[in-house]
């Protein structure tokens, strides 16, 4: 898996950020951020919650709700988020520090 790639969860619908790096591909989690709609997540924080067009939609990243996902529940990658790293990054950062 790869980070910074938005999978497809096995178990529903849902779209996920892998966040964890490749050096730790052997274990048997991966720490990921869900990803919703807008429609269904229209309040966000602009630097906690990230907006990012996937398959013609616009998914927002609800950073605050990133949880580990059984590597056996990650499905087929769907998209590429490694040009919006700083997003993403800037996103962790805010949750966690503040800033």
């Amino acid at each position: 898996m790869a980070r910074f790639h938005v999978y497809r969860l096995k178990s529903g619908d849902v779209l996920a950020i892998d966040l964890q790096a490749k050096l730790l591909d052997d274990l048997p989690t991966r720490i990921m951020v869900p990803l919703y709609p807008f429609q269904e997540l229209s309040w966000s924080i602009s630097r906690l919650n990230p907006h990012f067009p996937i398959e013609g939609e616009i998914y927002v990243m609800a950073t605050q709700r990133m949880a580990t996902i059984p590597t056996a529940e990650v499905g087929e990658a769907v998209a590429d988020l490694s040009g919006k790293s700083d997003a993403v990054i800037g996103a962790m950062d805010f949750l966690f520090q503040g800033f």
